[in-house]
């Protein structure tokens, strides 16, 4: 997938790669604090499909994670670097992803958010997403997880 802004801004979505790592990682730790970053480096190992990046010139500007659970596609994790969020990024990873899921042929994306936040929750409801259960002290601290699902 591509994008290009009024003043000449291209986005690329594309496939992680290796030397994509480092530049995830500062993503990574600019938003969570949950994470093992290497964990990264399994989920490309093992979903290589589906862990897909956001590129401008070949400065990483956002990441997407995702993996097949039990015939549905799982978000895993998606970030966008400080600075250029608000500027669809976001949505253009999302929608990549779930693009991918359809062709796998599954029939839905999961995923979880804090239930605290309340910006996530809105880019997903945006994006089809609607809210399927709680999961009570899901975070390690012990804040719940909304679940929420998107039927493909």
């Amino acid at each position: 997938m591509r994008a290009e802004y009024q003043d000449g801004f291209v986005i690329v979505i594309r496939r992680f790669q290796p030397l994509d790592f480092q530049q995830v990682m500062e993503i990574e730790e600019e938003a969570f604090s949950e994470h093992n970053p290497y964990f990264y480096m399994q989920f490309y190992e093992l979903n290589a499909d589906t862990f897909l990046v956001a590129e401008r010139g070949g400065n990483v500007l956002g990441f997407a994670v995702g993996l097949q659970v039990s015939g549905l596609g799982k978000v895993f994790s998606i970030s966008v670097r400080k600075g250029y969020r608000g500027m669809g990024i976001g949505g253009m990873l999302l929608e990549s992803l779930i693009r991918i899921f359809h062709n796998m042929g599954l029939a839905g994306v999961a995923l979880e958010v804090r239930d605290s936040n309340y910006r996530a929750r809105l880019f997903y409801e945006k994006h089809g997403f609607v809210r399927v259960g709680l999961c009570q002290n899901y975070y390690s601290d012990g804040e719940n997880a909304l679940l929420m699902r998107r039927v493909l």
